[in-house]
């Protein structure tokens, strides 16, 4: 069946949401298929990536409206994390409106009906995702679920609910992802090449040879990959460390 949805729904409002649509016999697709989760806000990028690894065609966050999250901040944190997920889709060229967030109180059980047709319409006209997107998917789950990007992703959340500039720190995001994105690029193309030198790496990918370098002192330092011989165009030759996550 296309669309596959996956709808993660929050226990207070949008799951009872939900509910209520099927008590008031309000129809909507059947391609959506709900998670109850405890709050939007628990629901990791790295779960939504592995939705999409396991067959996905798009994926919603359902949950309460904004001040009325039973646990005060869970819903921003989710719009947060949806939000740098969408423009790294749009970036990759995947179709950044896979993912959607919706706020649905308990009542609102029409308009989740609604909203869930909707979006399986749109990503109907996204169409299936191409070839390469499984291994860009990978690396993207590698990336939230590097320490980097998730320290950096606690961090925002603490200091913009101090009153922090928004705007400021999701332009930090961004970059940081995007620096973690081609480091586990290199690391992806390590472990299914074998061992390679920078140089050889920084022509695959498409990256200068200071931005690959740089991506295997950080790996290296990491432990994830580990150096070899001096190869016959004088570059090390580095490989990744069997074991590694």
């Amino acid at each position: 069946m296309f669309p596959k949805i996956i709808t993660f729904c929050c226990n207070w409002c949008a799951y009872p949401g939900a509910d209520f649509a099927g008590i008031s016999h309000f129809k909507y697709p059947v391609n959506a298929r709900i998670i109850r989760v405890m709050c939007s806000g628990r629901v990791d990028p790295g779960l939504v990536l592995e939705a999409f690894i396991s067959g996905a065609d798009g994926v919603m966050v359902m949950g309460c409206h904004p001040g009325e999250c039973h646990y005060e901040h869970g819903n921003y944190e989710a719009e947060r994390r949806i939000k740098l997920l969408r423009y790294l889709f749009d970036k990759y060229e995947l179709g950044g409106k896979r993912l959607r967030v919706e706020w649905i109180a308990a009542s609102e059980g029409r308009k989740f009906a609604e909203v869930t047709a909707d979006f399986v319409e749109t990503v109907r006209k996204i169409g299936a995702f191409q070839e390469k997107a499984r291994e860009i998917l990978e690396v993207m789950k590698d990336t939230f679920y590097g320490e980097r990007l998730r320290l950096a992703l606690g961090a925002a959340s603490r200091a913009l609910d101090s009153g922090a500039d928004g705007e400021k720190y999701e332009e930090t995001l961004k970059k940081i992802a995007e620096e973690e994105m081609k480091k586990y690029r290199v690391l992806q193309t390590l472990r299914k090449e074998g061992e390679l030198c920078v140089r050889v790496v920084a022509e695959k990918l498409g990256l200068s040879l200071r931005e690959t370098f740089d991506c295997f002192l950080d790996l290296k330092h990491e432990g994830l990959i580990e150096e070899g011989d001096i190869g016959e165009d004088r570059y090390m030759i580095y490989g990744f460390v069997r074991g590694e996550r």
